[in-house]
């Protein structure tokens, strides 16, 4: 397979991995708050929330950085794995440790809730091997394996939690479902391990070493500083909106952040495929690196307009349909937010940039920036324009990441001349949004007639060069 195929087959299959663990885990919660009712769908949210602080603190961007590292030294996979293995196990146990002493001092939920708290944070530790596992399979460029294991995991989360809600165990014994979940995923490398390393020659044994360790930790101060703010920036509108405004509101907002969740899913899947082969050819072609990164911005560009264009149109039906006529004050969230995605979708080569040529320290520095706008805007706009404010101001941050990014990628890296691919995709989007617009009370046709409006147009415009034919003919003729 060459590597136009791999990019591809590979985006698809991180993005199928995202959307099978995120859906397992809103069925759970869905069929908890349908079963047992909005107490306990609270206790499990809530532990949700206390797992997902648990996984990242422990993480220190060990996985961007073992990506970075190890995909041009493919030839010592055993002594990376076995290195980052016990040290991100290492940090998870010591985290749910400090979780689990500070909930036994102040004691600030009920005992039910506390129980499910740490049940749930407990996957973190089986989350954080199989972290591991997926960045050592991302850096061979090798995801069909991660796929399977998150696939496993959710099916017998999933089964696990039913068979414990329908056997009326309650929302402590569902819970155990999730940790479950995470072991049986975790259980699925094993195999593809012995594989890999049997296909691939190594130089190196396995055997840990405090030296290399301390080595390595050298660049995760940057890595876990850009992680903390991603962290914060990612939770501050929920929880300022919890604060200074009501429940309703609060999930007005809830309800247009979950249909942008499926949007978030698409750049996380992009990163994964396009990081690995960036840093490979950092380091083999420099050349191919900027082809990969001009392309990369290019078809991101053509993919995210009229993808946002489109929400943009039609979020009253998208709302309607999901969710029902009483959360018209979406709307207009869901509008705002989701030019956000498109931000989120262009930092994706340039962030990776960064990254593969070691600028980190930077990166947090940015992202730092980025997260006091976001913080700084919600406490202005959240008290005067309300759940809308809150979606200019995520807006507003991921626009200033994007454009720092940029900025200094352009001139400490690599040049990139933005504005020119800009022009014809949004020419293409605007042809698109004209014909859409008496369509946008119609969620079906104006899906439909957008997407047939868009392709004509912007094959028209050129909008996909003639010269990347055969990039395109690749995906449908396999080379070994």
């Amino acid at each position: 397979m060459n590597t136009v195929q791999r990019l591809f087959s590979n985006t698809f299959l991180a993005l199928i991995s995202q959307i099978v663990v995120k859906a397992g885990n809103s069925v759970l919660f869905i069929l908890i708050g349908r079963w047992l009712g909005p107490a306990d769908s609270g206790a499990f949210s809530l532990g949700t929330t206390y797992f997902t602080l648990v996984f990242g603190l422990s993480a220190l961007g060990l996985h961007e950085l073992l990506v970075r590292e190890l995909t041009p030294r493919r030839d010592q996979s055993r002594r990376y794995f076995a290195n980052y293995l016990v040290l991100r196990v290492t940090l998870a146990v010591a985290t749910y440790g400090l979780l689990l002493l500070g909930l036994r001092l102040f004691l600030p939920y009920s005992e039910t809730t506390n129980q499910v708290i740490l049940i749930l944070a407990l996957a973190a530790i089986p989350e954080a091997a199989f972290s591991i596992c997926q960045s050592l399979f991302e850096s061979h460029e090798r995801l069909t394996m991660p796929m399977v294991a998150a696939l496993a995991g959710s099916a017998v989360k999933l089964a696990a939690g039913i068979w414990l809600l329908q056997g009326g165990y309650g929302v402590v014994a569902a819970a155990w479902a999730v940790p479950a979940g995470s072991v049986v995923s975790l259980l699925f490398f094993l195999p593809a391990l012995a594989r890999l390393f049997r296909s691939t020659p190594q130089t190196q044994t396995g055997r840990v070493s405090a030296g290399f360790l301390r080595e390595q930790l050298r660049a995760t101060p940057s890595f876990f500083v850009i992680h903390l703010f991603s962290l914060v920036d990612y939770q501050t509108d929920v929880f300022l909106i919890s604060l200074m405004l009501t429940e309703a509101q609060l999930g007005f907002y809830s309800a247009a952040q979950t249909i942008l969740l499926a949007f978030n899913l698409m750049p996380i899947a992009i990163r994964a495929a396009i990081y690995p082969v960036m840093t490979r050819y950092h380091h083999t072609a420099p050349d191919k690196l900027a082809v990969l990164y001009e392309k990369a911005t290019h078809y991101l560009l053509a993919l995210v307009l009229p993808m946002a264009a489109g929400v943009t149109l039609l979020a009253r039906p998208m709302i309607r349909l999901i969710f029902g006529p009483s959360f018209e004050p979406a709307v207009p969230v869901l509008q705002i937010s989701i030019w956000a995605i498109v931000f989120l979708f262009l930092n994706v080569p340039s962030a990776r940039l960064l990254l593969i040529n070691n600028y980190q320290r930077q990166a947090s520095v940015m992202f730092g920036i980025a997260m006091a706008i976001n913080v700084s805007l919600n406490l202005l706009l959240i008290p005067r324009l309300g759940i809308n404010g809150a979606a200019v101001a995520r807006t507003a941050s991921n626009f200033t990441l994007f454009l720092t990014f940029q900025l200094f990628a352009h001139r400490r890296i690599m040049s990139l001349r933005l504005a020119p691919m800009l022009v014809r995709p949004l020419v293409a989007t605007a042809v698109m949004a004209a014909v859409v617009w008496p369509l946008r009370d119609a969620l079906l046709p104006g899906i439909v007639v957008g997407a047939a409006v868009y392709a004509v147009t912007a094959f028209a415009l050129g909008v996909f060069p003639r010269r990347d034919l055969a990039y395109w003919q690749q995906l449908v003729h396999f080379h070994s």
